[in-house]
């Protein structure tokens, strides 16, 4: 890899991490594109020659955690035999990195925004269906659910019931109990997804 490309990477990463400080201290709508530079410690010629606007800088970001959930689904399942463990296991790191990850952080609360809501959230929403439909498959491939579950149903009421818990916790205690919430809703769902000689066996923490 030649010098410039190598530094025109180097100077792509301090801008996304820049923005993504930048937008988590002062909000999207109230962040400048003179204050991410500024943070970045970057020129504006800089800035524009890998984003063309503050919006862009946003979608960059959210992108950036397209294949979380993927990643946290191999990660999972290396460890856990059973893949609807896997699938609550996965849901309880997510919310661990929703405090901990700068990135994840912002990227959860830009989509969020009206404008990158129109823009990539279906992509973010098919993508997040897509791990969890294909974790249920694994389960009943392993008996593990009931013979009445409906896959394509439960994935996409799991995504919609994930991303509900997010937006009640951040808005009733700015999300302080979203592992509490997690835990209780795992609890009262997952009975109706597996058998019950699975369900005595599965941790919800």
């Amino acid at each position: 890899m030649s010098v410039n490309r190598e530094r025109s990477i180097r100077t792509r990463a301090k801008l996304l991490h820049a923005a993504a400080e930048v937008f988590d201290r002062d909000g999207f709508a109230g962040s400048s594109l003179t204050a991410v530079c500024a943070r970045a410690n970057v020129s504006k010629g800089a800035l524009y020659c890998h984003f063309r606007s503050k919006e862009a800088l946003g979608v960059a970001i959210i992108e950036e955690q397209s294949l979380l959930w993927h990643r946290l689904r191999d990660e999972q399942l290396a460890i856990e035999q059973s893949p609807i463990q896997a699938l609550i296991a996965m849901s309880f790191e997510f919310s661990r990195r929703l405090d901990s990850d700068l990135t994840v952080r912002v990227s959860a609360k830009l989509l969020r925004e009206a404008v990158f809501f129109d823009v990539v959230a279906a992509a973010q929403v098919v993508g997040w269906v897509a791990v969890v439909r294909e974790l249920l498959s694994l389960a009943r491939e392993r008996g593990e659910l009931r013979p009445e579950v409906n896959v394509r149903h439960a994935a996409e009421q799991i995504v919609a019931e994930l991303l509900g818990l997010q937006f009640v916790a951040q808005a009733l205690s700015g999300g302080t109990d979203l592992r509490t919430r997690l835990a209780r809703v795992w609890r009262a769902s997952s009975g109706c997804l597996v058998t019950a000689p699975v369900y005595a066996t599965l941790r919800f923490e």
